[in-house]
């Protein structure tokens, strides 16, 4: 049985991090392979996954501390014959990566961009002690590490060691979910802050950036970049959707005001699960402009939905932009708009094509059924 363990499966806490854990185990499940899944949730976070097993934090928060979640758990953690660390530096880390040196059993970790420069940047006191307390030791045990891209490899390699046995398994879709997931009305009950704000457009055409409104996203980059491209196309609405992390919101909207957005650009809160699809067929472009990522489930999804991207060469998928799927750029101002420029320029029929290859490619390589046997085959052929 595989034991796949993570921070948190909230959209806020979790993030992209906690979605992939999520999607892995549930491909894992239905593809025969038995996997159980741990996370930690705030008290007032009640959905539910089959084979998932939440425990309540208690603070401090960051530290994502759970203790029910060893009693919740214990059954599945002693019936565990491999651990998946999905993240790093927090206490779920601590106690299971511990529990999988004691019981003598393989770990392999899952670091999903932890070890970008632009991460390794930031918090360096708190990661410094998690080393001295448990990652260190984490770190010696691991059987292998799963890199979400051969960029990834790399950084993994910098930080562990040439050593580090490492295979590459990327990020990937449910299709059947991305095309089965309906569109609700608005009189339905919602869990955005802002239920009805995106089905109404402001303009014809919509260039969506979804994500959490967080730094390292480069809002601050594509706020002002659209600040300059307004006024050339004037058939377009930027729309910002996430939840708000750190109160960095506020900021973002006040970017929107000093840079001439207007009523062309606006954000919404959170959405998730129907309502997130439903929101990406909306699009006519999607945008990710961040200076620091793993292998985005954002940019996935949306080529899952055939809508063409504007991405940074951090959000580390140049499968896409080869394929035809999307336009690529540095996470600078200058060549954003560049990029966005030559995205908004282009016309229906060629936002079209570029939309069908990125739907190509995520059901030829990207599947969630694709990466657990891949992952499941190499489990099985590193058990000794």
């Amino acid at each position: 049985m595989h034991l796949h363990f993570v921070q948190s499966l909230e959209p806020l806490q979790g993030a992209g991090l906690g979605q992939a854990a999520l999607s892995l185990h549930l491909a894992m499940q239905a593809a025969g392979a038995g996997s159980k899944l741990l996370s930690t949730r705030s008290s007032d976070f009640a959905q539910t996954w089959p084979d998932v097993i939440q425990g309540v934090r208690r603070a401090p928060a960051r530290a994502f501390y759970a203790p029910e979640l060893k009693r919740l758990a214990a059954d599945a953690v002693a019936g565990a014959e491999w651990f998946h660390g999905h993240g790093l530096y927090v206490w779920t880390n601590m106690w299971l990566g511990g529990e999988a040196r004691r019981r003598g059993r393989p770990l392999v970790y899952h670091p999903h961009g932890f070890f970008d420069p632009w991460i390794l940047r930031r918090s360096k006191k708190k990661k410094q002690l998690a080393h001295w307390l448990f990652e260190d030791r984490n770190f010696s045990h691991v059987r292998w590490w799963r890199a979400l891209s051969a960029k990834e490899a790399d950084q993994i390699r910098a930080v562990v060691g040439k050593q580090a046995k490492i295979e590459v398994i990327p990020n990937g879709v449910d299709l059947a979910e991305c095309d089965s997931a309906g569109v609700k009305s608005n009189d339905e009950e919602s869990p955005s802050a802002c239920p009805s704000a995106w089905t109404t457009r402001k303009r014809p055409k919509r260039l969506l950036f979804l994500s959490r409104i967080h730094p390292k996203k480069g809002l601050d980059l594509l706020v002002p970049a659209w600040g300059r491209l307004v006024g050339e196309f004037p058939d377009w609405e930027l729309l910002i959707v996430g939840p708000d992390e750190g109160g960095y919101r506020a900021k973002v909207e006040r970017m929107i005001s000093e840079t001439g957005g207007g009523d062309a650009c606006r954000i919404c809160g959170t959405v998730a699960g129907a309502e997130k699809h439903a929101l990406l067929r909306t699009a006519d472009m999607f945008v990710l402009p961040s200076y620091s990522e793993g292998f985005p489930m954002a940019v996935l999804e949306a080529a899952a939905h055939r809508v063409p991207a504007v991405q940074t060469s951090e959000c580390n998928f140049p499968e896409l932009t080869a394929a035809g799927g999307a336009w690529e750029c540095l996470p600078e101002s200058g060549d954003l708009e560049r990029a966005l420029r030559q995205a908004l320029a282009a016309d229906d029929a060629e936002r079209r094509e570029r939309g069908s290859a990125a739907r190509n490619l995520i059901e030829t390589r990207y599947t969630w059924g694709r990466l657990a046997a891949d992952l499941q085959g190499l489990c099985s052929s590193r058990s000794v």
